[in-house]
């Protein structure tokens, strides 16, 4: 006895994910995060959203998508331009040489870091160092948006 093809029902069943937690769990716990629970734009040189174009703003969306597709140390590793620059560049510590000041809100001891977005535009932010005390896999891969530096003027290069 031949079963009859029910498209109807084929259509329906293609709707229900394929996927559970248990499967994505690692995907999940690992891949990057953006906050802006930091975010300051009361500096000078520091942007607000309103400062960007709308095609600005609709770009760094899509770059925080494309971002948050895969984790920190694989950006980390992802080089742009000549070779040598990284796509997230980790510092450290607050740049001597900044036009911004560390701002009193931000703990002292994270890890300062950057996003390139495209020429001088750069998303900058601070990353929990991993090894700190009771800090979560969550925590650990989140990237705190802290300045929208359209110009570049956060981490001051010899030739500025």
């Amino acid at each position: 006895m031949s079963r009859r093809n029910n498209p109807s029902k084929s259509r329906f069943l293609q709707t229900f994910p394929e996927s559970t937690i248990e499967r994505e769990f690692t995907k999940l716990s690992t891949r990057l995060r953006f906050s802006f629970a930091y975010f300051d734009y009361s500096q000078e040189p520091a942007q607000n959203f309103e400062d960007w174009t709308h095609e600005q703003l609709a770009k760094l969306l899509h770059k925080l998508k494309h971002y948050s597709e895969e984790t920190k140390e694989y950006w980390m590793n992802q080089r742009v331009g000549s070779g040598s620059l990284k796509v997230l560049e980790v510092y450290g510590s607050f740049p001597r040489r900044s036009d911004y000041v560390h701002p009193r809100h931000i703990p002292v001891d994270v890890n300062w870091a950057r996003f390139r977005l495209e020429s001088d535009m750069r998303l900058i932010g601070f990353l929990v160092p991993p090894n700190t005390d009771g800090v979560s896999l969550a925590v650990a891969n989140t990237f705190y948006i802290t300045f929208l530096d359209q110009h570049h003027r956060f981490y001051l290069s010899e030739s500025k």
